[in-house]
Formats: structure tokens, C-alpha cells, sequence
């Protein structure tokens, strides 16, 4: 009911657009036109479809904009009176749902005083006017007398004054807000620009500004409001640091579709203008000014393909919100009365679960705003007696608490596990100092069931002397073994790296691994092997931990559909990247139903000839993991040049290939598409596993200042497609790896997600990282590198023959004098 209430809430608004452009420029298809491309936006778009608080937010902004509209254009001061009161009551409803609707109030105000100042009022007629639309405007803030009520309802305490006057300010997010960052932080134009060109593109941008030039030349009071609107929202995100600021200009965005009217009206008017001065039997002049109107729909097209182009962005269809993973979080043997502390995706299933479904009513869910208070929270409620479990990073604990796996949440605790659980399976494998002491597998993992779900027991005798990471994979028919580089995580989630193990205690530890896919029931050996942080596969020693019976795959549907018969094999879908970089693997997974697919291979063909990718022929080094129905391709090819290459497929035995119903038979078939596009790593740069690279580091001083601010800029380039949207962790050490100053955050401010990056995007990532006020003279080292939040994993920093070198880059050289 919620998003379905987000959809009515966003067309609504966008109707309203239609009207308010409408009453400005007087021209239906301009202010048509504009009210679709608002609905189109990106940002408008994407929160338009999901429970949120931005399509009601931008349906209050724009009916109190079309009121003020109204007001520009009536004839009595006694109507112009009646709408500005409706306004401060729209106004004041506004608040209850976002606090920047209080940017409506400016230019409702500048209005009142364009059209009924001292000049025809009486001042004192106006100062009563501003106090009864206050008043009036406060009347709908009694919906916050809820809050109290349900809070005590829930609770079972009072809520305080205070309490209740941060809920309603917002306090939690207080600090995000610096009024003084349009000053001091020029970055924060560049952000704020760049999400309007993301948002219309440079010929928008430019109708739009003509529009506004317009709109001063026919309705200067009405261009002044909507002006001064859109320099209240543009001014809040200015000073607002969160990584959504895109939600906050939504407004503003508003504004500049009524302006792109605006300014497709002005072509419409000049057009006009120059076909009245062409002779009428010249033949120029279409019926009802067709000619104009083709203008018009000629600067849509930009905003078309905007749409076109942010369709994988919007389109949810395929995501269920993490509700399976949530769901297997919560049937865990979590502990009665304890709690979660979530990050900002994992609250979201936990919380609606739990609220909505009525799962475990007993834990206590939370999403804090900061570290530090996520730090607050935990210690407080460990020390009450409370288990806590965490669905989000924290650095610091491995010194503080015992730290174990529940599942892919982390248990934090005072006291050590020193008995094994009761449904775990006994085992006694010795890692030197550690031993493996015990083990669970679930075959197919009840929080991603495409993968393996494994927790393993580890206990030392001894105090570990040496950082050792744990390596886990799947060997069998179908699992060939690779021999460079394999990556390694911390026990315990990646969290409990083996130097804050205590003797004797035992440490649980979750990992997921992909699963084969195939029609066969198929038997794998889980193995584990501990060693240092990148080591390669051929270094370590691996250990046979257990027999495990992997069930057959589903039949699946992959993304791309497809008709086709090779020889033995009918294709039904196909899933591959649309985009890759040179040398690099391409990987490409086949679904249908196989007679023989030992035949199968695939090729890459241009215009220039055709280029072997790989075969799928079992002889030699298998080009593929699994079996039908779904087969699954690591093929390589590091000759090719940039350009589109088709991916086809064809029987190795020469047999016919069908490409579609009622096709002839043919040599082969074209299953997809996809473009190699030069993006080779630049010379002298450092490579994040293949996905970025580090172009530059530039530091503004090497000398620091304790209690002051380093200032630096990085320089990224995306070397591929990116799905994820990765962290960039920004450490400065002392000489004792004591951290000193420290920012984890999206790129450019969270505001530039990587999965939003082009291939061969470069960025620049400006940081000021504030330093402690206690830092002795002497050597410091930055740390730059990057993780997922998610898994908490690091990408690890690769040479040219892709071994793991590192998971970071360390500058040394800054200093304190």
C-alpha cells in the first residue's frame, strides 16, 4: 500500500507540473512535455516506485506551487489572501513529512510582498496577514502529538520533551548539515551540478535556462518565486553531506522542468514569429504550427534517452528487498531478547519482518546514524547483559570482545565460546597452532540459495603469533582449481583476525561459496586451508574438511531470452556482460536442455573475421565449470582489439544450428552481444582487482597538524562494469599502525555509487580527513583501498599476472614536525 501510495502520490505531482506549467507559459504540449520528463527524471523516478517520502514531499511542493502560481495571476487581493493561507497550511502538513518543504515559505512570502506590499497594503494589514498564515500553517503540526502517544504505547515509558523535540528536527542527522559548505568545500558545486546534468543533460540544462529568461520577460513575479525556490533546495544540498543528497534536490528538479516549459514555449514563440514573416503560400506554415511543436518534441529527445538510459536503474522487478536472507537471518537460534544493529540495506527486511510479519517480536533491530553510536549502543548493551548481534562493519572489537560467526551476523560477547554446539560435526584438523575442531555444511545456504553455506570451528591452544586468514573452497568433477591468486577473509565474518584469538577459545566462523550448476546430483569436497593474507593457490595447504552431495541446479532464466538449436543443445537463455575489458575473461552461463553439449563452443565474430573465445569440449583444459542445463563459460581471449564483438555459438562437429523458430538451418547462431572497450590499465597505476584503478594520490601537505585536517584528492578510472557499490577506506597511521584519522565513504562524497560509473570513467574523489588531537611527532602512513559493506570483503591490489599483492596502497612520508 505504501509504494502503491508512492506511484499515486508521483503521477499526482506530475499532473500538477502539467497545470503549473500550464498557468506560466500557456501552451499545453510545452507544459505536457515537461511534466512527463519531471516524471522521467532519474532521481524522481526511482523514488516514485518505493515506499518513501519524496513523492508525497514533491506532490505538497507542487500544489503549493501551483497556489502561488495562482496568486501571480489574481485580480483580488482578497483571493490572493485565501491562497497564500492555503499555502502556509500545505506548508505546515509539508513538515510533518519532510522538513525542507520549509523552503516554500520564502518565495511565498517574496510573492505576498511582490503583489500586496506596503505599496497597496496597509503594513500593518500584511504583518497580520504573516501571522495568521503562521498560525494557520501550525495546525497541521498537531499530527506530531502521534509520536508521544505511540512512543508510550510502545515503550511503556514517557518520551520527554527533548526526545521529542529531536524526532522532530531530526537530531540524528544534525550533523550531516554544515551551513557553511557552500563557502569553504567548492566540491560541493560540483556534486550538486552534476546531479542536475545527470538528471536533464546539457541541452535540458540549456532549454531551461532559456526558459528562464523567459519566464522574467512574460511573469517576472512568477519566475522570481519558482527561482527563489529552486535557490532554497540547490542551497540546502550545498551544506547537506549525506550520500542520497540526489532525494533532496527533487524540488529543485521540479523547477527546472516548469522552466524547460518555459523555455520550449519560448522556441515555440520565436518559431511563430519568424513563419508569420514567410508569405502563406510559401508552403512553410503546417497545420495548428506543427513546424513549432516539432521543435519541441526535438528537445524531448534528450530527455527520452535520459529515461531509456536509467531503465536498469529503476526497474525493481527483480528485487524482493533481501526478504529470503532476512527471513533465514531471523530463524536463526538467535538469542532470546537480544539484539541487531543493521546497516542501512540489512534493517530494511529485518525491520519489516519483524514489524509487518510479526517474526521474533522479541529482538531489539536498529539502524544507527553514526559509528559512534553504533559503538555507544553495543558497549551499553553488552555490558546490561544483552547479546548483540551485528549486520554491519564496526572496527575496533577484536581487542574489546569475543567475536563469532551466527550466520553471516557476528555475535559480540564478553565471554569466549569454549564448547562446541550441539549440531555441529566433530573434527580434529591442525592448522600447526590451530586446529579445526569442528564443522556444519548446509548444501544450499537458506540466505543465498545459489550458494553453499559453511560454518567452521576453529580453537588455538596457543596465542597465534602470526595474521592468518581462512581460504575455503569446493573441489570436484566440476570445479577446476585455479593456481593463481585465491582470496582469504578474517574468521568470524571477516571481523576476528587470528591475532585476538585467546587460547582455548573457539571461534565460529560462516562462509558462503558458489555453488556449482548442473542437472546431476554432484559430489564436492569442502576444503580449507590457513595462511597469510595473499597467498596463492598453490601455496597453500589445503585440508579435506567433508563429502558433500551437491543437489542438481533448477532449470534457470537467465536474463536474456533466446530461440536456438546447436546441434545437440537448445538454448533457451543466456547471461554474459554487455561489456569487457581487453584481456580479460569473459564470463558467459547458458541455460536450456542438452542431448549433447559436449559439442557445444562458442565463438566472438566482428566485421573483421571471427576470433575463438574457447570450446566447451571436455579434452585438455576445460573451457567450463558445469554441466547442463546451464552451462557456464570462463573463456579468455587477450588478442582482441576494442570494438562489438558477437558472441556465437556453433557445434564442434559441424553440426546445423536453428536460430529461431521456423529458422533455416545454419553454421551458427548469435546469442548476444558484447563490447571489449579499451580501458588496458594505465601505466604506473595500481589495480584493484581488475575493477579500478588508483591513477593518482595528491596530497596537499605531507606535514600534519594534530586536531587539524589532511587534505587529499584521489583519481580513479572504472576498468569494467561495476554491480556493486563499493566503500573507499581512508586510514592515516602512526608508527604503531595506531589509527589517527580515518573516512569510509562512497566515492565523492557518497554521492558518486561505483555502480553508477561508465567503463573507463575516471573520477575525482576529493577527502579532508579530520586528525587526532593526539599525535606525537614523528612518521605517519595513508592507507587507501576499497570494500564492500556488505561482506565486509577488500579488494585486493593485483600485479600484472592478477597474484594479490596487498588489499590496500600505503603512502608513507607524512609527518608530524
Amino acid at each position: 500500500r505504501l509504494n502503491l501510495g508512492s506511484v499515486v502520490f508521483g503521477l499526482t505531482a506530475a499532473w500538477l507540473v502539467f497545470l503549473i506549467g500550464l498557468l506560466l507559459i500557456k501552451k499545453p504540449i510545452p507544459a505536457l512535455l515537461a511534466a512527463v520528463a519531471f516524471g522521467l527524471s532519474p532521481t524522481f523516478w526511482s523514488q516514485a516506485i518505493e515506499a518513501e517520502v519524496y513523492g508525497l514531499h514533491a506532490l505538497i511542493i507542487a500544489a503549493a506551487l501551483l497556489l502561488l502560481m495562482k496568486m501571480t495571476l489574481a485580480g483580488s487581493a482578497h483571493v490572493r489572501e485565501r491562497l497564500f493561507l492555503i499555502v502556509a497550511f500545505l506548508t505546515g502538513m509539508g513538515l510533518t513529512n519532510h522538513l525542507t518543504t520549509v523552503f516554500v515559505v520564502p518565495p511565498a512570502i517574496l510573492l505576498l510582498f511582490l503583489l500586496d506590499g506596503p505599496s497597496r497594503q496597509p503594513p500593518r494589514r500584511l504583518v497580520g496577514l504573516l501571522l495568521k498564515g503562521a498560525a494557520v500553517g501550525v495546525i497541521p503540526l498537531s499530527i506530531y502529538a502521534y509520536l508521544p502517544i505511540r512512543w508510550l504505547a510502545v515503550t511503556g515509558e514517557a518520551m520527554g520533551f527533548p526526545r521529542f523535540l529531536d524526532w522532530v528536527v531530526g537530531g540524528r542527522f544534525q550533523d550531516a548539515l554544515q551551513w557553511g559548505a557552500w563557502l569553504h568545500d567548492p566540491t560541493r558545486y560540483q556534486i550538486v551540478g552534476r546531479l542536475f546534468l545527470d538528471n536533464w543533460g546539457w541541452p535540458s540544462l540549456l532549454l531551461a535556462l532559456i526558459g528562464l529568461w523567459y519566464s522574467l520577460k512574460t511573469n517576472w513575479r512568477a519566475a522570481a518565486g519558482l527561482l527563489l525556490t529552486w535557490a532554497g533546495f540547490t542551497f540546502y544540498a550545498l551544506n547537506y553531506y549525506v550520500p542520497d543528497l540526489a532525494v533532496f534536490l527533487i524540488p529543485a528538479q521540479l523547477v527546472v522542468a516548469l522552466f524547460w516549459a518555459a523555455g520550449a514555449a519560448a522556441l515555440l514563440h520565436l518559431g511563430r514569429g519568424r513563419l508569420a514573416q514567410q508569405p502563406r503560400n510559401s508552403g512553410k506554415i503546417g497545420a495548428a504550427g506543427t513546424p513549432q511543436a516539432g521543435v519541441v518534441l526535438l528537445f524531448f529527445v534528450p530527455v527520452l534517452l535520459l529515461a531509456v538510459s536509467n531503465w536498469a536503474n529503476v526497474d525493481q522487478s527483480a528485487d524482493d528487498g533481501m526478504t529470503a536472507w532476512g527471513t533465514a537471518v531471523l530463524e536463526l537460534p538467535l538469542a532470546p531478547n537480544s539484539a541487531i544493529l543493521a546497516d542501512s540495506e540489512k534493517i530494511a527486511p529485518l525491520y519489516y519482518l519483524q514489524q509487518s510479519e510479526g517474526i521474533r517480536p522479541d529482538l531489539d533491530i536498529m539502524v544507527l546514524p553514526d559509528e559512534a553510536s553504533y559503538r555507544a549502543e553495543l558497549d551499553a548493551r553488552v555490558d546490561a547483559g544483552q547479546t548483540v548481534y551485528l549486520a554491519r562493519f564496526l572496527p575496533g572489537l577484536e581487542g574489546v570482545y569475543h567475536l563469532r560467526s551466527a550466520g553471516p551476523l557476528t555475535e559480540v560477547s564478553q565471554a569466549a565460546l569454549t564448547t562446541l554446539p550441539s549440531d555441529a560435526v566433530e573434527a580434529n584438523i591442525s592448522f600447526d597452532s590451530v586446529r579445526l575442531v569442528g564443522y556444519g555444511v548446509q548444501p544450499v545456504s537458506p540466505f543465498d540459495s545459489e550458494k553453499l553455506a559453511a560454518t567452521l570451528y576453529w580453537q588455538a591452544d596457543e596465542h597465534v603469533s602470526e595474521l592468518l586468514q581462512v581460504y575455503t573452497r569446493l573441489s570436484g568433477e566440476n570445479q577446476p582449481q585455479a593456481s593463481g591468486a585465491v582470496t582469504g577473509q578474517h574468521a568470524a565474518n571477516n571481523y576476528y583476525p587470528t591475532l585476538a584469538w585467546r587460547p582455548g577459545e573457539i571461534v565460529a566462523d560462516f562462509h558462503q561459496l558458489d555453488l556449482p550448476i548442473g542437472s546431476r546430483i554432484q559430489q564436492a569436497q569442502l576444503e580449507v586451508a590457513l595462511a597469510p593474507p595473499f597467498s596463492a593457490a598453490g601455496d597453500l595447504n589445503w585440508q579435506p574438511v567433508a563429502e558433500i552431495e551437491i543437489p542438481a541446479s533448477r532449470m534457470r532464466n537467465l536474463p536474456h531470452n533466446v530461440r536456438a538449436q546447436i546441434g545437440g543443445f537448445f538454448v533457451t537463455s543466456i547471461n554474459y556482460p554487455e561489456q569487457t575489458r581487453p584481456q580479460s575473461d569473459l564470463p558467459v552461463l547458458l541455460s536450456g536442455i542438452a542431448e549433447d553439449p559436449d559439442m557445444l563452443q562458442l565463438t566472438l565474430e566482428s566485421t573483421g573475421g571471427s576470433r575463438g573465445l574457447g570450446s566447451a569440449r571436455p579434452p585438455g583444459e576445460s573451457a567450463f565449470k558445469t554441466m547442463e542445463p546451464v552451462m557456464s563459460f570462463r573463456l579468455v581471449e587477450t588478442e582482441l582489439a576494442s570494438g562489438q564483438y558477437a558472441i556465437t555459438a556453433s557445434d564442434a562437429d559441424g553440426g546445423g544450428s536453428i536460430c529461431g523458430w521456423m529458422a533455416p538451418r545454419t553454421a551458427g547462431c548469435e546469442l548476444g552481444s558484447v563490447e571489449i572497450s579499451g580501458v588496458p590499465l594505465p601505466e604506473g597505476a595500481y589495480n584493484f582487482e581488475d575493477q579500478f584503478a588508483l591513477l593518482n594520490i595528491n596530497v596537499n601537505s605531507p606535514i600534519l597538524t594534530p586536531g587539524g585536517v589532511l587534505e587529499l584528492e584521489l583519481q580513479w578510472q572504472s576498468l569494467q562494469s561495476i554491480d556493486e557499490d563499493y566503500t573507499v577506506f581512508i586510514q592515516v597511521l602512526d608508527a604503531s599502525d595506531g589509527i589517527v584519522g580515518q573516512i569510509d565513504s562512497w566515492p565523492v562524497q557518497g554521492t558518486r555509487p561505483t555502480s553508477q560509473w561508465a567503463v573507463g570513467e575516471q573520477v575525482s574523489d576529493p577527502y579532508r580527513v579530520q586528525l587526532s588531537q593526539e599525535m606525537p611527532p614523528g612518521e605517519y602512513r595513508l592507507l587507501v583501498g576499497w570494500y564492500l559493506l556488505g561482506s565486509l570483503r577488500r579488494l585486493p591490489l593485483i600485479d600484472a599476472d592478477g597474484a594479490a599483492l596487498d588489499d590496500k596502497v600505503v603512502i608513507s612520508g607524512l609527518q608530524v614536525p
